[in-house]
């Protein structure tokens, strides 16, 4: 099944309270990413928030990527 939405696929499949829960948006490298947490300083980038086609060709910004850094919900 092949499903052309711009609805997320959360909210069509819909998924349990796990590590998706706790998403949030930082800036890293210049760019908005939507990451969530592993540990101390360790995150996982889930999705990468910008319109720049350039900014989806970095592979260090590629979903699943894990970034360490100290960061602040926004």
């Amino acid at each position: 099944m092949i499903l052309y939405t711009i609805v997320p696929y959360n909210v069509i499949f819909g998924y349990s309270a796990d590590k998706y829960s706790e998403l949030f948006e930082v800036e890293y490298l210049g760019e908005k990413v939507e990451v969530y947490s592993l540990q101390d300083n360790e995150y996982v980038i889930n999705r990468i928030v910008s319109t720049s086609p350039k900014t989806f060709l970095k592979p260090e910004l590629q979903p699943g990527t894990i970034i360490k850094a100290n960061f602040e919900k926004i």
